[in-house]
């Protein structure tokens, strides 16, 4: 693999250091630019292309970092070929703007006014993923199509290995508690599409 073997080391040179799913000291080297669109601000702020060497470990729905940039779920990765033989990926990252904690109800329990109160237990203490409400400052119609893909508010992606499930509550490290309402598992590969409310539970 003379061809992928060149590109792998051309991107030690001059790429990205890349963390997979946080491993510290570990990693890959990788270019990256913003996409294409530049009209569309969501896009423009959020969603990265990047070129991945033939032989990386990153899998679509995973949590990777590149350093100085930030967090990013792999959301595809489609491999390019020469001779029947990949030398390189071609990847989508989305940029992650939320992280927080993930819980899933265990029952109800009543205090001391006989008040009924929902128990909560913690599923995952980190959850990193991609909520498009709020969009600092950018203003986001209802079902806006924006590229191929179209975006509603409060939808969150985020990986399928955190096994989400409705009614769970996400709370991000701002502080909101979200209800989980509904789970859209077959959008992409190793990414969960949730749509959340309000949780007043």
């Amino acid at each position: 693999m003379s061809i992928g073997l060149d590109l792998k080391n051309t991107l030690i040179e001059v790429g990205s250091h890349l963390s997979l799913s946080g491993e510290i000291g570990s990693g890959e080297y990788v270019d990256f630019e913003p996409n294409a669109q530049v009209t569309k601000p969501f896009i423009r702020e959020f969603f990265l292309e990047a070129t991945f060497p033939y032989d990386t470990s990153g899998e679509t729905g995973l949590v990777v970092n590149l350093d100085d940039v930030g967090d990013f779920l792999l959301m595809n990765k489609i491999p390019e070929k020469f001779e029947n033989e990949t030398f390189q990926y071609n990847v989508v990252l989305y940029r992650c703007n939320v992280s927080g904690e993930l819980w899933r109800p265990s029952g109800e329990t009543r205090d001391n006014y006989y008040h009924q109160e929902m128990e909560f237990e913690k599923i995952s203490p980190t959850v990193f993923g991609l909520q498009t409400d709020p969009l600092f400052g950018n203003i986001i119609e209802e079902d806006e199509e924006l590229g191929v893909l179209g975006i509603s508010r409060n939808e969150l992606y985020l990986p399928t290995y955190y096994g989400i499930q409705p009614h769970d509550r996400y709370q991000p490290a701002s502080g909101e508690y979200y209800l989980v309402e509904t789970v859209l598992p077959r959008r992409f590969t190793g990414i969960d599409v949730v749509r959340l409310g309000e949780d007043n539970r």
